[in-house]
This record gives C-alpha cells, structure tokens and sequence, in this order.
C-alpha cells in the first residue's frame, strides 16, 4: 500500500472511520445487556472500573497519534462471565479515558474507538461461542483453547484497525505503521491471554475483588513496553545530540549530522530497507562524524588543505567512529557502516581501501548523502553548488567514487523529495 494523495486519503479516512462507528453501534443497538439484579449490576460497573483503570495504563504509540492498552484481559473476563452484550457494553464504555470524557478528543474519533472495540468484543464472543466456549464459567482444559483463540482474534483485529486507522491519518502505508507501532507489542499481548483465562477461572471462584490482585502483572507489562518506547526516544535523542555536538566543533558543517540522517533514510527507503533498517541507518548516519571529537581542533577546523601527515590523522576519525557506535549496543550493528563511509566504489577510499559490494550497502548509502551534503553546502576550502549541479557531480561519480545503484536511487531522491521541497 503506498501513500495516498492528500484529498483521497482523508476521504477514504472518513469513510473507514464512519464506517466503523456505523457498525459499532448497530452492534451495540442488537445486543442491549440485561441484569439480574442490582448485585449482578453492581459486580460489572466493578470490573468496568477496573478496566477504567486499565486505560490509564495505555502506551502511546512511537510513530503516530494512538495507544494501545493492556486492559484487554479484563474484557475478555467481562465477556466470558457475563456473556456478549454486557461485554461489548462494557467495553464500548468503560474504555474512554478522561481525554475523550474532558472534549480534548474530536467526538468522531471518540466514537471511532467505541465502534472498534465493540466490534472487536463481539468477535471474540463470536469465535469463542463457536469453538464450544460456554458463558458464565470457563471449564478446564476443554474451555482454554476456545478463550485463547477467541482473545487472538480479538487482539489481531484490533491491531489491523488501528494500523489502517493511523495509515489513513498520517497517509503512511499500512506495514510502515504496522512494523513502528503494533507489531513489537504483540508477544506482550499475546502472554496476557493466559493471565486473562485465569481471572476468569478466579473471579468465578472467588468473586471480582480478587482481581486487584492482577493488576501488578498489567502494571508491570505497561512498564516493559513504555520502558521500549522511551528507549527509542531516548537513543534517537541521544544519537542527534551527539550528533549536534560533533557539528558545533565546526561552524562550517552545522546541520551537516542532521541533513545525512535526512538523505540516508530517502536513500535507504528508496533502495528497498525495511522500516526497522531504515531507522537504524538514520540513528547511525546522525554519528556518522562522531569519530571527530578524537581529531584535534588544529586539524579539524584547518581551513587550508592538509599535510599528509594531517590527512593521514584526519582518515583516523572513521574507526575512532566506528569503535564509539561499536559499544552502542542498539547501534552496534552499524559500526562497519561509520568505519567505511570513505570508502569507495573503485577501492581508492579509506580506511581499508575496499571496492564495489565488499563495502556494506549502508556504508554506501551514508557515502552518498555526505557527499551530497557537502556539495551543497559552504566550506572552507569551496563555495556550495546547488542542487542540480551537485545531481551532476553525483553522476559523473557513478562508478567511480559511488555505487552505481545508490547513485540512481539519489538522482530520484534529489529530484522526488529535495528539488520539490
């Protein structure tokens, strides 16, 4: 799925979002609950609170606008005690947050959510029902797979709605959001389905306050997957703090860091990396340079060209680079990318002098976007080129300085992403 234009996409982004809402209350409309008495009344406003509880401890995405909660073992037990129209009733509910509650949230996607999990809810009642899962209690071993299977499809729907939902709003494509936002936190989904099986078995047994006792498990998998988050936030923080850092040292390449990480991710989407690659590359391009801050300031910022003894010093910051990314553990993997960056394609780089396909593709890559950089923006030692000027620097190099694919990949992020800009 590629990116839609801008009018066609919000359209199509109504008509998904309405379309849910329709079918989410239509479902809601045929299910209406009903109570035996106000005891029974009273236990499900109980575990209603708890799962209002639950949503407090929703994880934010790490690209894009949405959440995912952990409460969704406590609507499973809602569902299986209580039966289908309680369950989708609760939580249709139960769910909202003090956000959508306060109007912080447009009504719409407010609705929006309700109408999923509506219908999420019922789809675990329908599969549950149909693999011989009986309401009202949950018989061991017979009744376990039924609860498992029907708590998959409750939470794989829910992830492929809300990954097209944030496709259509930010116009990403669906696998993009699906790799960035949903698919890490399915193993940790997936290993409450056995924590939600047993609260059923224990409320049944003990009544609903034993449920406290539960929550330091959600709690606990809310603090492993926001943990997840920040680091990402923090790396990526981090990677363009050092980043910045190495650039201040030369007022000539302010930005420069930044810019690389930029032209390397257009490169590497280009060239066909995946998502988790593609932010990868961008972490290391952003340190590409990082091995500078072992260069003397005597040699870096001479403004005339170097001795050989200097530029023998000068060709030491990619293995000093190589080595800082090399104790990165979560960088670590691009190490060989920062060590042979100045390389090139016809084996006269630096540092080992390798040619062709011996140097790593993101090495390659990052070679490119530092090169167009540097054309196209103003040094010591020359004025800037423009853009087009540099597209044809950048093709009378193919072969030699670059690779012949990475340079054709560059022509159309020059001409697709930057001369549009």
């Amino acid at each position: 799925m590629g990116c839609l234009p801008l009018d066609k996409s919000l359209k199509s982004f109504d008509v998904y979002l309405w379309g849910i809402i329709c079918l989410g209350i239509a479902l809601l409309c045929m299910n209406i609950p009903s109570f035996e008495g106000w005891a029974h009344f009273l236990e499900v406003c109980f575990l209603g609170a708890l799962i209002a509880f639950g949503e407090t401890l929703a994880i934010p995405f790490p690209k894009g606008k949405g959440t995912a909660s952990v409460a969704a073992p406590l609507i499973f037990t809602v569902i299986v005690l209580h039966g289908p129209a309680i369950g989708m009733w609760v939580a249709a509910l139960f769910t909202l947050r003090r956000r959508d509650l306060a109007g912080q949230v447009p009504l719409k996607l407010v609705l929006f959510n309700r109408g999923m999990l509506s219908i999420c809810a019922y789809v675990f009642s329908v599969v549950y029902a149909f693999l011989g899962g009986e309401f009202g209690f949950l018989e061991f071993p017979s009744g376990l797979l039924a609860f498992v299977l029907a708590a998959l499809g409750y939470t794989m729907l829910n992830a492929v709605m809300t990954g097209e939902f944030v496709s259509l709003q930010t116009g990403l494509p669906f696998l993009t959001i699906w790799r960035q936002n949903i698919v890490w936190m399915l193993p940790n989904m997936f290993a409450l389905f056995p924590l939600g099986a047993l609260m059923v078995v224990v409320t049944k047994q003990a009544g609903p306050l034993v449920l406290l006792l539960f929550y330091l498990p959600l709690v606990v998998t809310k603090m492993s997957l926001q943990k997840y988050v920040d680091l990402k936030d923090t790396y990526g923080e981090m990677a363009e703090a050092l980043g910045t850092a190495v650039d201040a040292r030369d007022p000539y390449t302010q930005g420069h860091s930044i810019r690389v990480s930029e032209y390397s991710g257009l490169l590497g989407k280009e060239m066909g990396l995946d998502d988790e690659e593609v932010d990868l590359l961008k972490y290391v391009a952003l340190l590409h340079d990082v091995g500078k801050v072992g260069i003397p300031d005597s040699i870096l910022k001479k403004t005339d060209y170097f001795t050989y003894e200097e530029y023998e010093e000068m060709k030491k910051h990619v293995d000093i680079g190589a080595d800082v990314i090399a104790a990165m553990k979560i960088l670590g993997k691009g190490a060989e990318w920062v060590r042979y960056h100045h390389e090139r394609w016809d084996g006269t780089g630096f540092p080992r002098g390798l040619r062709g396909e011996e140097i790593p593709l993101e090495a390659r890559i990052i070679a490119c976007a530092d090169a167009f950089d540097a054309m196209t923006t103003d040094r010591p030692y020359k004025e800037r080129m423009d853009y087009e000027e540099a597209r044809e620097e950048i093709i009378r190099c193919s072969g030699t300085q670059f690779d012949p694919k990475v340079v054709e990949a560059m022509l159309k992020v020059i001409d697709e992403k930057i001369l549009r800009k």
